[in-house]
């Protein structure tokens, strides 16, 4: 039978052991979960300065070009993302360049789709649309936040449309 010292020894080594994988285990997760959700390990914010590779960029790909009626939730990832090149908040996440060809898209999407029932907000949408296309932007806070809220948005409320200046500066720096 070993000692008490031993034995006491033992145990030690043990919880040290397995609070130590815990500690691991709960710490890896718990970056896992961080990565997924953007957030920085420096500062425990979601960082607008470097763009997460997990982040949907427009790069000129995107599907809404093209015969395929994407999903409701694309359609609706693709119009909010085109929303930040209009307005301020502090998180932007999913950055789509608004051209006049994209609006053109989006609305030739929503032609298709028409009386189908396919898309839930569809007047929220073609409403949108059919004001960014004659030039009035004025309502892309309010649909910025009804898709961000339809998203389940947690961060990034637009607050007001951005200024010229500051629009221009978004463009230059997110697709030049």
């Amino acid at each position: 039978m070993p000692s008490t010292k031993t034995l006491l020894l033992s145990i030690t080594i043990i919880v040290i052991l397995t609070l130590g994988l815990t500690y691991w285990l709960i710490s890896d997760l718990n970056t896992n979960l961080m990565e997924e959700k953007g957030v920085t390990k420096q500062s425990g914010e979601e960082s607008e300065e470097e763009i997460d590779p997990e982040r949907y960029v427009d790069d000129g790909t995107n599907s809404t070009a093209d015969d395929n009626i994407p999903t409701e939730n694309h359609f609706i990832k693709t119009l909010h993302g085109m929303t930040h090149q209009k307005v301020f908040a502090d998180e932007k996440w999913t950055l789509v360049e608004m051209t006049d060809k994209r609006i053109d898209d989006m609305l030739s999407i929503l032609d298709k789709v028409k009386d189908t029932g396919q898309y839930e907000h569809y007047d929220l949408y073609y409403k949108a649309l059919t004001k960014w296309k004659n030039g009035n932007f004025e309502n892309a806070v309010d649909i910025h936040n009804q898709l961000w809220s339809m998203k389940g948005g947690t961060v990034g409320r637009a607050d007001r449309l951005l200024t010229a200046e500051e629009e221009q500066a978004f463009v230059e720096e997110n697709y030049n």
